[in-house]
């Protein structure tokens, strides 16, 4: 890549406005954005509060990010824009010619904190993860996945880009090891498990050097946690069984799944290990504030 190309690759940012973020509209948001800008990739996700109540923030990063996601939400009397389609107030983004890290800066400052307080009586928390065969290539399957998960009306009340290290994808998938041994055996059950924390890390477990296996992996994923009563069991149903040929239809694994671990989606089993797995992959440490250092 040339210096020209690098100098090119520029963030910005869209903000799903509290009555939007209400109506469950975050994952068709991102799928029309991406679908708009020619695919600016999506690279940080999470809620700031607003006065009207939480909002959704997805900061992308791509050439002229700016430009194309300005134009992209345009004005709600310009037809096929984000606003045209949604109307005013849904939907923001800066102007082409902002300054896009002091926006960031102002919004860290109001990053929501949901995580940090128990969830509601009465309700669970679910942590979903958009697997990286959603983002194989630049497109609107995350959206897509997102959506559909949204359908099942319960608040979102986190979200996070990430890349799962070999250390986390040892801790949170070994508890399926004992199986898999028992199913095909020690060596080919290993194999099986190194598979796996492979495609949800981008690295293989015994092909890193222990020292690196802390160290954030090639491949992307997208934390999400929902909250609300019987959380767990209506994304489960939604979800889908583990083997797409076996899901029905209108779930995200028949949808969207391709095989038993190229199956698009993973959602906790229970509330406890909902509550371990969000530790495990460190939603609640999704710092806008630190990132927006970083990129600066």
């Amino acid at each position: 890549m040339t210096a020209d190309i690098l100098m090119k690759q520029t963030l910005s940012y869209l903000v799903v406005e509290p009555e939007a973020f209400r109506r469950c509209w975050t994952g068709w948001i991102l799928s029309a954005a991406t679908a708009r800008t020619g695919g600016l990739d999506l690279v940080w996700a999470g809620l700031v509060e607003r006065p009207e109540g939480p909002a959704g923030l997805l900061v992308f990063r791509g050439e002229d990010a700016a430009a194309k996601l300005s134009a992209a939400v345009g004005a709600a009397d310009v037809p096929g824009s984000l606003a045209g389609m949604l109307g005013d107030g849904m939907v923001s983004a800066p102007a082409a010619d902002a300054d896009i890290l002091s926006g960031l800066k102002e919004l860290a400052g109001a990053q929501s904190n949901a995580l940090s307080q128990p969830a509601d009586s009465g309700a669970e928390r679910s942590l979903v993860l958009v697997k990286p065969d959603n983002f194989a290539f630049p497109g609107t399957r995350p959206g897509a996945v997102m959506d559909v998960f949204a359908r099942t009306g319960l608040p979102l009340v986190a979200m996070k880009v990430h890349h799962m290290s070999v250390a986390q994808g040892m801790k949170f998938y070994g508890p399926v090891l004992d199986a898999l041994i028992g199913k095909f055996g020690p060596e080919a059950g290993r194999d099986h498990w190194e598979n796996i924390v492979e495609f949800m890390s981008g690295q293989r477990p015994s092909a890193v050097p222990e020292k690196d296996h802390g160290k954030p992996g090639s491949a992307k994923i997208l934390a999400l946690v929902f909250e609300g009563p019987g959380a767990v069991g209506k994304i489960r149903a939604v979800l889908g069984p583990t083997d797409p040929a076996k899901a029905p239809p209108g779930t995200i694994r028949k949808e969207f799944g391709s095989s038993i671990m190229v199956n698009a989606a993973h959602a906790s089993d229970s509330p406890e290990n909902a509550l371990l797995e969000i530790g495990i992959v460190g939603v609640a440490d999704n710092s806008l504030k630190g990132f927006v250092e970083s990129s600066s």
